[in-house]
């Protein structure tokens, strides 16, 4: 909970560059996998003007924190998308613990109305 209040507690930049990264990422794989150039650009584009928003706002990308996403490959050639964040375990005998896009998400809309 520690971790998704200090997300919440960052610019409200970060937040629109973190989703419009997310949802970059996985319309590209989309593309990627419908073999959809014209797609791919316009993806990439989005991810762009996000970029830029940040540095209209005084940020850049290393000032706010973005999840990994990664593409996972399917049977039958398909892809499909995760994202989410890697935290030091706290307890266990893991290194890591992962926390996905959606379940953070959730937890900074319940933070937020407090």
């Amino acid at each position: 909970m520690q971790f998704i209040e200090g997300l919440a507690s960052t610019p409200a930049a970060c937040q629109t560059y973190r989703q419009a990264y997310v949802r970059g990422f996985r319309e590209n794989v989309a593309a990627l996998a419908a073999q959809n150039a014209d797609a791919q650009d316009q993806a990439q584009k989005r991810l762009s003007d996000s970029r830029l928003k940040l540095v209209d706002e005084g940020l850049t990308e290393a000032d706010c924190l973005r999840p990994y996403c990664i593409i996972e490959p399917l049977q039958n050639g398909r892809l499909d998308t995760w994202c989410g964040y890697r935290l030091d375990a706290d307890e266990g005998e893991d290194l890591y613990q992962w926390l996905d896009w959606e379940t953070v998400q959730a937890g900074m809309k319940r933070s937020q109305r407090g």
